[in-house]
């Protein structure tokens, strides 16, 4: 069976797309980057002056939703009274039309009863995914979800090396060492200490102590 202009028209918009989710903020981003403004009209002064001007009111007054498209204007009327979920089906209707391509000689569009059952299989095919659809979308929102826990765990992960490494370097007095029955601390590269078994980091607490005092070798080469 040949599929119909709209369910066509959805078919190229996921796979030009590839939504995560159908949301009415998805939809109006996808018509606002091909070069339509939303309007919602019912509460907007603003919206009152288009239609005004426009000459629109019998179509605000008598429908949820509707396209108008002439050489200086693109716009989509929905009815700010709608619930977030009508709004997604207006808006994706309004989609269906402009993607099925009738813009014709009236500017506004879907007056026409084929162009109209166009929209509708465009919305059903676009809201309607089938279960292999729908296992894509929720595949690729939970690779999402788990690369931004991935990355938290690795920037917790750092944070929690750099406050421990922080700790350890307040805790030693320096870069000096002690083995387990001298009495002097050393560099590290004090021959003294080299063959030593028993070598530990100088503690700020050995130093508050006073448990060892400076090699005179070492540590008067450095100086």
């Amino acid at each position: 069976m040949r599929k119909n202009n709209g369910i066509i028209a959805a078919e190229k918009l996921l796979r030009k797309y590839r939504p995560k989710e159908i949301t009415y903020e998805y939809m109006k981003n996808i018509l606002e980057d091909t070069g339509y403004t939303i309007v919602e009209f019912g509460s907007s002064d603003d919206s009152e002056t288009i239609i005004h001007e426009l000459n629109l009111r019998s179509y605000a007054d008598n429908s949820r939703g509707f396209t108008y498209a002439d050489s200086n204007y693109r716009l989509v009327f929905i009815n700010d009274d709608l619930s977030e979920e009508e709004k997604r089906i207006v808006i994706s209707h309004e989609a269906g039309h402009i993607f099925c391509r009738h813009l014709k000689n009236s500017p506004v569009i879907g007056e026409d009863v084929i162009e109209e059952y166009e929209a509708n299989e465009f919305v059903h095919r676009l809201l309607n995914l089938n279960a292999a659809e729908r296992f894509v979308l929720t595949v690729r929102k939970h690779k999402i979800a788990s690369l931004l826990c991935t990355v938290i765990v690795i920037l917790s992960a750092a944070a929690s090396a750099a406050a421990v490494n922080e700790a350890l370097e307040s805790k030693y007095y320096g870069e000096y060492y002690v083995t387990g029955s001298g009495t002097k601390y050393h560099t590290s590269d004090c021959y003294i200490i080299q063959d030593k078994r028993s070598i530990r980091r100088l503690t700020n607490d050995d130093m508050k102590e006073n448990k060892y005092e400076p090699c005179e070798i070492c540590i008067g080469k450095v100086s």
